[in-house]
């Protein structure tokens, strides 16, 4: 028997330590529930699914306290105390399920794995030649014994779970709290289906029984499980709540693998490669990895042990005949998932409704009621094979030279035939195959976008193209061709041009404008009302253009002219694209263009602009700077005694005049003691006082109110308050849940400005 000292990991006697185990069964459990727990969650329990995940990790404790007392009576492994306990015929019934359930797991396993690489990395690659390198690859792993393999996962754990923490990290900056509500709407048999989901990503915890005999300090076996359950579960909880806050309840249930998904979702400033989903995959690649050698290395196991009942005895090269075998059973039943969706539902159900109930159910009743020759091998040839087989995973078996390759940065879609006739036939002139992981911008000309079923189907199919970053942004224009025209004026690419054209424009966040990744959630969720920047020619623009956005104008406003640094940020290009409008995207369709001024006020509602820079009044400029805006809905009797439903609008910060004046004719008080007018220049902050901030206040609340008023006669909501219904107010949310469309029909928007002009 080992002597751990010092947590020493590199013994050679078939044993392994505490912390290997707590490793091992942290690769186990993050693998399969980290790509399918959040979309069973969402689907079965939405926003309550984290109370499924706290309830199923609260049970899996329970479970393991029964599992300590269960290992305090095993004299020898597992598999020979079913023996000893349950009898001869009965043990061998019940290493029969075991056996089954690992072979059915490492298919399912094989099968997700494949799958996963298909989609995501390796797309025109045979399905037969992936599975084949990834079972050989396990074959390899399997001639290391427990021991190698668990040096493997402890030298390569931190290496995986830093990078996993700093993306999720990296995510956080696109959650929206407002999706985490309302919570506690999911009836209890849809939260007891879900914390059933949850306790079969656990139900591998009961191979604690299994490891007993390959543990150096068995002590330590149920207490390494423990801290693995705590350390996914921990996992698990915040990778719910970050997906919930990014994609929705509703679109989340959607999705195949939204925790791969996720990264795509992220914006990265200025970066080339848009498709920073691809980062993931590592991740993914060696749990599932480790899943599967469990898996296999178990069945193996007690395939070993009916050959040694039978008297047989493999020794040397002839111990790794079971392996082999196994994956060779493996990969004629991961084909038969590959190939036959009726026998995939089959082996899904057998697993989750029969399987869970079997692994965890055996020890519950027990309570109720040889050696293997050393195999060295040194751990980091292994370390190497899984890096080299993952690089080429992430390089692809069939790359082409990069001369044969294109990588369009830009877009355009006209209309469906030639979205399905030119896009989807991946191909330019010249046979060069089409790359698109570095797409920047897609530009949809607008008769197209106005079309909702045909968008739909774009959309479709747009989001099972895997190689299409989430986080390319959407733009319209009235032609793509006219727009091309004026790619030789600019410095750079047009889709170059375009990105720079949204991410450098001054005083607004980048996650003010929508990406593919927003309008396909939108499809599901319902919730936001988003801005499309509308694309033109400056000088040039078209006269429909004109009528829609003209005619809505309020006041004049003045934006990035206003301060000489920000014209040099953003310069007048006239004969060069420029955002002249906006085509509001409202419930997964478009809902008709507005001017800039209602973008940028609802830019500024949404606490989406660093700066708000306007004309209040013929010859008063002002600049807001840090400005917060706090929306709550409230109710008042209006005229003739009808409850009215308000938005307010609290607007607080601070502000600077730019120049002009402020009429004291539009306060009472003023006009009564004969004072007309009071100008206020750059030289005069030293005489602003509570009254002149008073009346630039409620100059700005008007402004903001005929705007929010014009664009509700729209039913465009600006503040866009429908989104924070479930946390702000849970009766306004469960009456318009199954008829949003009424919300901006009842609605009155108020603004209350209260900011504090800056005197010097």
């Amino acid at each position: 028997m080992l002597e751990e000292i010092g947590g020493s990991m590199f013994s050679e006697n078939n044993q392994i330590s505490g912390r290997q185990v707590f490793r091992l069964l942290t690769y186990d459990f993050l693998g399969m529930g980290t790509l399918l727990l959040p979309t069973m969650l969402a689907d079965t329990a939405g926003r309550d699914g984290i109370f499924c995940i706290l309830a199923g990790i609260l049970s899996t404790f329970l479970y393991l306290k029964l599992l300590r007392y269960l290992l305090k009576g095993m004299k020898t492994s597992y598999p020979d105390f079913l023996k000893q306990k349950c009898g001869k015929i009965c043990g061998y019934v019940l290493w029969g399920g075991y056996f089954l359930y690992f072979i059915l797991m490492a298919s399912y396993t094989a099968y997700l794995f494949s799958t996963l690489m298909l989609n995501g990395l390796v797309e025109n690659i045979s399905f037969y030649l992936v599975l084949l390198l990834i079972l050989l690859l396990a074959f390899y792993g399997m001639a290391g014994g427990i021991e190698g393999r668990a040096r493997v996962y402890e030298i390569l754990f931190w290496f995986l779970m830093i990078p996993l923490f700093l993306m999720l990290f990296a995510a956080c900056r696109e959650v929206k709290p407002a999706y985490w509500s309302p919570v506690f709407v999911a009836d209890g048999k849809e939260v007891l289906s879900g914390s059933y989901y949850v306790l079969f990503c656990y139900s591998m915890v009961s191979i604690v029984l299994f490891l007993k005999e390959y543990v150096a300090d068995r002590r330590k076996c149920v207490g390494a499980a423990e801290k693995a359950v705590w350390f996914s579960g921990g996992v698990f909880a915040v990778l719910y709540l970050i997906l919930i806050g990014l994609f929705g309840a509703e679109a989340l249930a959607q999705m195949k693998f939204p925790a791969v998904t996720m990264m795509s979702r992220v914006q990265i400033t200025g970066g080339f490669l848009k498709r920073t989903d691809a980062f993931m995959f590592s991740i993914w690649f060696f749990t599932l990895y480790a899943m599967l050698n469990s898996m296999v290395f178990y069945s193996g196991n007690l395939a070993a042990k009916v050959i040694r009942d039978c008297g047989g005895y493999l020794e040397g090269k002839k111990r790794m005949l079971p392996y082999l075998i196994l994956l060779l059973l493996v990969y004629g039943v991961t084909v038969l998932l590959y190939r036959n969706q009726q026998f995939l539902d089959c082996v899904t159900f057998l697993l989750w409704k029969i399987g869970t109930p079997f692994v965890v159910g055996v020890p519950v009743l027990l309570c109720l009621t040889g050696e293997r020759k050393k195999h060295k091998k040194k751990v980091r040839v292994l370390v190497l094979v899984c890096f080299l087989f993952g690089c080429l995973f992430l390089q692809g078996c069939n790359v082409a030279e990069l001369e044969d390759k294109a990588f369009p940065v830009l877009l355009n879609i006209r209309d469906q035939d030639d979205f399905q006739n030119v896009w989807l036939n991946h191909e330019y002139a010249g046979n060069k195959e089409v790359d698109y992981n570095h797409l920047k911008v897609v530009l949809i000309e607008r008769s197209f976008l106005e079309k909702e079923a045909e968008v739909e189907d774009m959309l479709s199919m747009l989001e099972q193209e895997k190689e299409v970053p989430w986080n390319a942004y959407v733009m319209t224009t009235e032609s793509c061709d006219r727009l091309a025209q004026t790619e030789g004026k600019l410095d750079t690419l047009l889709g170059n041009y375009l990105e720079e054209l949204l991410e450098n424009t001054s005083g607004i966040d980048q996650k003010a404008y929508p990406t593919l990744g927003m309008l396909y959630e939108e499809r599901a969720n319902h919730l936001e009302t988003l801005y499309i920047p509308f694309v033109d020619i400056e000088g040039e623009q078209s006269g429909a253009v004109q009528d829609d956005t003209e005619k809505e104008k309020q006041s004049a406003t003045v934006w990035d002219d206003m301060e000489k640094e920000e014209e040099e940020q953003q310069p007048v290009m006239t004969g060069k694209p420029q955002i002249t409008a906006y085509e509001v995207w409202k419930r997964g369709r478009a809902a008709g263009l507005v001017d800039t001024d209602t973008a940028r006020a609802a830019f500024f509602t949404q606490n989406f602009a660093d700066d708000y820079t306007l004309q209040l009044a013929p010859e008063l400029y002002v600049k807001v700077d840090a400005a917060s805006c706090r929306v709550k809905e409230t109710e008042k009797i209006g005229a003739g005694g009808l409850t009215e439903q308000i938005v307010t609008v609290t607007v607080t910060g601070e502000g600077e005049i730019l120049s002009g004046t402020v009429s004291a004719s539009e306060n009472p008080a003023n006009t009564e003691a004969g004072n007309t007018e009071t100008n206020i220049t750059n030289t005069s902050y030293e005489k602003m006082t509570r009254e002149k901030e008073q009346i630039i206040n409620t100059r700005m609340e008007d402004y903001l109110n005929a705007i929010a008023a014009h664009a509700l006669e729209k039913e465009i909501d600006i503040t866009n308050s429908y989104r924070n219904l479930g946390a702000d107010n849970r009766t306004w949310y469960f009456k318009y849940q199954n008829n949003p469309a009424a919300y901006e029909k009842d609605i009155k928007i108020q603004y209350l400005v209260e900011i504090n002009w800056k005197s010097e």
